[in-house]
């Protein structure tokens, strides 16, 4: 994420909060966000130069208007404006990100050598919950090379306690 992605998105953010919009906001950004990826064509329409400012501020428009909270509109009108609106994802994850944090909420990716069932998965939740005093928002992968245990990833901190990253660990210490 640049640190034009993060202030973009944390003005919006802060916006947003100020007016009690959080949910709006972030619902017409992933509308926006969806209707942008699904339609790649529409993005370098929009984000063509030779393109008239006005006749890609009335597209967006267009598409737009009363499909999203006006504020998203807004936004995407001066992304358009300054020639960022590639930078739209960058702007939602810095977005998400703040509103997660505003609500005490913890991405947290989990991956396992076998798919964790519910029972498992509940569990996991609730242990880092209780570790980290925050509601988990828990995302399971699998990757059979891992053989064995759980690897998390979350807040910039990776924790390794698979079966592959003891013997990873363990080779590094036998070949120094």
């Amino acid at each position: 994420m640049t640190a034009a992605e993060k202030e973009y998105g944390g003005a919006l953010f802060a916006l947003a909060s100020e007016e009690n919009l959080l949910d709006e906001v972030a619902q017409g950004l992933r509308a926006a966000l969806a209707a942008i990826r699904e339609n790649p064509e529409y993005l370098k329409l929009v984000e063509n130069p030779a393109v008239k400012k006005d006749e890609r501020l009335a597209l967006l428009d267009g598409a737009f208007r009363g499909n999203v909270h006006p504020y998203v509109l807004n936004f995407l009108k001066i992304l358009c404006e300054r020639g960022m609106l590639a930078s739209l994802p960058g702007c939602c994850d810095e977005y998400r990100d703040s509103l997660y944090e505003a609500r005490g909420i913890l991405p947290v990716t989990a991956w396992t050598a076998a798919p964790l069932d519910e029972k498992q998965t509940k569990a996991l939740t609730e242990k880092l919950e209780k570790t980290t005093g925050k509601q988990v928002l828990l995302t399971c992968r699998t990757d059979a090379l891992l053989l064995g245990g759980v690897r998390l990833s979350y807040a910039g901190r990776e924790l390794d306690g698979t079966v592959k990253g003891r013997l990873d660990k363990l080779r590094e210490i036998l070949t120094d």
